[in-house]
């Protein structure tokens, strides 16, 4: 029987050695660092408190956290202003409250706690007030109330480690606002489309000094004037925040049929409130043109030139061959003569054909 050699056992040996430590690091290590990863989290409700509200009146409201941790925690509260907002509408928050937005709401809170220890899975209710000063500025004060796992002096610093979230609250003080909002671009992703499977994209620019939630129909209409499509633009009424341009991306349209030629598309959206509605509109154009259609019609164009082409040369040879052989005027004249109706009648065909799909291109 012949026997493994010794340095193929010494490293089978290391490998098994090298499995059974991968094995326990996975099992003692990685897993519970997983499972923890998994667990761990702080939740807060209502995410959004909006309303109007007239200098001078306090109000007040509450938020609820709520503990995800299979172990009792400590959480810390605190306020911050929105200065803005990123791409898709994610708010950016200052970064301390004596930065200075336009909008300040954040010194208009008064927390009734900064620190509160909710059990595990359990949920803690915090009360707090807000109070519109007499001297506020009419619009929209943006800001929100956060819950760490670290004091705000180290989440500050940038040197947190734990995790923390925020609600939104948006305050319109009510009196001489400005709402003012247009739409900035609308387009589509592509200008020819091989479908009735469109996508749309709208920027909207907010120049007032309060939120507004745009949204109203999106109409598609081909070249006859005929309507073939209404979706609703922004039916979850994000909102836009003041100076800020939102782009409303994936906006989409499916239509029912093969679909040709010219189209156009217009956008309509409202805001504002009731008895003070303002409209904006905007219009782009786009072509579709299924390659089912436009490839066999290209296709019978090139048959008809190259049919072309062909009796040009034969033509042109029989010319040659008449001229060299010395035949008659009148029979070379009557030869020629029936060549060149040929020839018009094969280029008045191709003529024709082309115009043809100008005009189905044009007004199908």
């Amino acid at each position: 029987m012949t026997s493994i050699p010794h340095f193929l056992s010494t490293y089978f040996i290391s490998c098994a050695k090298l499995v059974v430590v991968a094995f326990f690091i996975v099992v003692f290590f990685i897993f519970p660092i997983l499972a923890t990863a998994q667990e761990e989290g702080v939740g807060i409700s209502p995410a959004t408190i909006e309303e109007t509200i007239d200098p001078g009146v306090t109000k007040e409201y509450a938020v609820t956290i709520e503990n995800l941790n299979n172990s009792e925690q400590k959480y810390f509260l605190s306020t911050r202003n929105i200065k803005g907002v990123e791409a898709g509408g994610v708010p950016v928050f200052a970064t301390d409250n004596l930065e200075k937005t336009g909008y300040e709401l954040a010194d208009w809170i008064d927390l009734s706690v900064t620190e509160v220890v909710v059990p595990s899975r359990g949920k803690v209710q915090v009360p707090f007030v807000l109070s519109v000063p007499e001297a506020a500025s009419p619009g929209s004060h943006f800001g929100g109330v956060f819950i760490s796992v670290d004091p705000p002096d180290i989440v500050g610093s940038g040197a947190a480690v734990g995790y923390q979230v925020a609600n939104i609250i948006s305050i319109r003080v009510s009196g001489d606002a400005i709402e003012q909002a247009g739409v900035r671009e609308f387009s589509t992703v592509n200008f020819f489309h091989n479908s009735q499977d469109v996508d749309f994209q709208v920027r909207i620019e907010n120049t007032g000094n309060v939120l507004v939630r745009p949204t109203g129909p999106l109409e598609i209409y081909n070249m006859l004037g005929n309507k073939v499509g209404n979706i609703v633009f922004n039916e979850s009424q994000s909102g836009v925040f003041p100076g800020t341009v939102e782009t409303f991306s994936n906006i989409n349209w499916t239509g029912d049929s093969l679909g040709f030629g010219r189209y156009e598309a217009v956008v309509s959206p409202v805001y504002g409130d009731f008895g003070a509605i303002k409209t904006m509109t905007s219009t782009v154009t786009f072509w579709i043109l299924p390659m089912s259609i436009i490839g066999p019609a290209l296709g019978v164009l090139a048959v008809l030139v190259l049919l072309t082409y062909i009796f040009v040369r034969i033509y042109i040879k029989r010319s040659l061959a008449h001229i060299t052989q010395g035949r008659r005027i009148v029979r070379k004249r009557n030869q020629q003569g029936s060549s060149a109706w040929l020839l018009v009648t094969v280029m008045v065909l191709a003529v024709t054909a082309l115009f043809l799909i100008v005009l189905l291109a044009l007004f199908a």
